[in-house]
């Protein structure tokens, strides 16, 4: 091959690869596994008001700040570090801008249980209401997660994940 002809097989990959890639984004949670969503980029920011890894004893509430590009609703759901996966909000109404969860309005307080150590949170963001069919009680592990918000979100034209992480000790 020619030096010309190298350089616009490089530019084509480059570009092909950009093209693609501007398609799904995949999400890589730490240490809970892989999978691929075709997402919108709504959710700018989402951790607990104490922020991202914070420590929490057993008993103390847990709240949550979601910083999103336009109103919608989110479920939460976590993953403990024996691999058990729950949802503990689920179509929560949220504007564009920041929202903290949960509102008083809700008349809920999510509060840290064991097991201790630590948890993988996830807000999912869709454009309407989730149906609840999606059964997330008794999976478990990533990949199992994975698939039950795949399941929850796909049929969404707006839609993404954020995860973030916390400690009970």
């Amino acid at each position: 091959m020619t030096p010309k002809s190298v350089r616009r097989l490089a530019v084509g990959s480059l570009v092909l690869a950009a093209l693609l890639s501007a398609c799904t984004i995949t999400v890589r949670p730490r240490g809970v596994g892989t999978a691929e969503y075709p997402l919108s980029y709504v959710i700018e920011e989402f951790r607990p008001t104490r922020g991202a890894g914070a420590t929490y004893r057993v008993g103390e509430n847990i709240d949550f700040m979601i910083v999103t590009s336009q109103p919608g609703y989110v479920t939460l759901s976590a993953i403990d570090p024996d691999g058990s996966i729950y949802v503990f909000a689920r179509n929560l109404r949220v504007e564009r801008g920041v929202n903290y969860l949960p509102r008083a309005s809700d008349r809920v307080v999510y509060s840290a249980g064991a097991p201790r150590g630590l948890h993988y949170v996830r807000a999912s963001f869709t454009s309407g209401r989730t149906d609840a069919t999606v059964t997330y009680r008794g999976r478990r592990g990533g990949s199992e997660w994975n698939s039950a918000i795949n399941l929850e979100i796909r049929g969404f034209p707006v839609r993404d994940v954020a995860e973030t992480t916390l400690y009970i000790r």
